[in-house]
This record gives structure tokens, sequence and C-alpha cells, in this order.
């Protein structure tokens, strides 16, 4: 096999607290990400040296996508390389999570194009060192994160749903994004109340619950009325933002 296509599933966060702040800065958090079918595409070819194709305006030896490919190269010590082309869909600084899933999925594909079987606990422990959200898109699904995102448990998920996500303005970096939350008043969302409406398979539950504390850092009730003018059952935040998603019974209703 000369070449491999996959594709980098966005998340959205149905639930996110911060638990804590760490000595080195960074914030613990427990959140429960799902995977949707928004989506970026991959496509790996081997090659000599690595060059990353992509129309986002980020320097290569910038873009994660080309640390993950150098990472897998210097772990597994090949000599080869691999042409990483990126058609992009996902929106950037969303709070989407697309360029980590970017970035793992280079790391499955470059597994399975060199046949190197490293295991997913081994993928998630390169993937870790690349941010803190990237182990998750290793296998994606419906996952519980936390720590700083690192510790995953794998949720039975049988709740049948839709999602419109909606991405409005812009936002500070993510770090910015965490020095004004530590400087806010916010109410954290109970991740375990979340987890038992999906376990449950009831989505009134789910949406009762929802919540991200950044939402405490935005001023986008605008944005939200317009959203309620399509009665869904509930309306987030993902992530640290600016997208919001909305939930439906179904397809046809998030269609209408």
């Amino acid at each position: 096999m000369e070449k491999i296509r996959l594709r980098a599933n966005a998340k959205i966060n149905l639930a996110l607290a911060i638990t804590g702040k760490l000595d080195n800065g960074y914030h613990s958090i427990d959140t429960l990400m799902q995977t949707v079918s928004l989506y970026d595409s991959v496509i790996i070819s081997k090659a000599d040296g690595i060059s990353v194709v992509c129309d986002c305006l980020i320097p290569q030896e910038d873009n994660i996508v080309f640390k993950a490919a150098r990472l897998f190269f210097e772990f597994t010590q090949i000599s080869n390389g691999a042409k990483i082309e990126l058609l992009k869909n996902i929106p950037m600084a969303a709070g989407l999570g697309g360029g980590s899933a970017d970035a793992a999925a280079v790391l499955v594909g470059l597994n399975e194009l060199y046949e190197t079987n490293l295991s997913e606990s081994c993928l998630c422990e390169l993937a870790l060192s690349l941010g803190a959200d990237v182990p998750f898109f290793v296998s994606g699904g419906t996952q519980r994160a936390q720590g700083i995102g690192e510790k995953l448990t794998t949720i039975s998920n049988h709740l049948n749903c839709a999602f419109v996500i909606v991405k409005e303005g812009s936002k500070l970096s993510t770090k910015e994004m965490y020095d004004r939350l530590d400087n806010a008043e916010y109410q954290n969302p109970s991740v375990d109340n979340v987890v038992k409406a999906i376990e449950k398979n009831n989505i009134k539950m789910l949406c009762e619950n929802i919540g991200n504390c950044f939402s405490a850092i935005y001023k986008n009730d605008d944005i939200i009325d317009e959203i309620s003018l399509t009665k869904p059952l509930g309306i987030c935040l993902s992530g640290s933002g600016p997208s919001l998603f909305a939930v439906y019974e179904n397809v046809i209703d998030a269609n209408n």
C-alpha cells in the first residue's frame, strides 16, 4: 500500500467542567467528548521526507500534522517520509478539535501505511505529546476525558439524536480563554449526569444537563436566540468556543 485516505472527524463537548489548576499552569478538566459527522480528509502517501499540502495559512513546521508525522518517524526510526494532503472542512479555532483530529489521523494512518502495528495505547501516548485532546481522536466515539484530557473512559452510547453546529465569531487562543476563565465566575455542568443520560438513552435528561463553563465568558445571546427559533432540545458551547451546537431529536428536525 502506497497511499491511504482517512476521515478526521470533529468533536463537540457535551459537557466541559474545570476541576482545578495544576502547578505547571495547565487546567484539569472533566469533559465528555463526542465525534460528529463533520470531518477533514487526510490523504497520506509514502514519500522521501515529510511535506504537508494544505490551504491553511500555517507554516509547515508549525502545523500539528507535520509534528505528528515527524514524531511517528522519530519513534519508529523509519527512514522514509510521507506526503500529507489536508482537505479542510472543520473550521479552525472553533472548539471542534480540527487540528487535533488531523494529527491523530496522521498517527493512525502512518501506523497502517507502514504496517508498524503500534497499539492504540502506544498511539495515544504519542498523541498526548502533541496536545491534551489528541489521544481522544485516536479512536473517537463517545469518551469522558479527565486530568488534562489524557485520562479517557469510553462511554456506551445508544443515544439517537442529531446535532447542528454553528460557528459565529472568533476567539482568543485557548490559553487566553483559560486565563479569562480564571478571573470569571462560572458554573460547572454535571458530567456525571450527562454520562447517565447517554447510557439511559434519555435525550431530555441530556439536554437538561449539557453545559460548558466557558459559556461564562461569551456574549453570544443573539446567536443563541436565533438558533432557538428552530426549537432545538438544547444548545451548548463546544470546547473553548466559539462554536455552538444544537440538539434535535432527529435529522429531519435538524434540517428544518
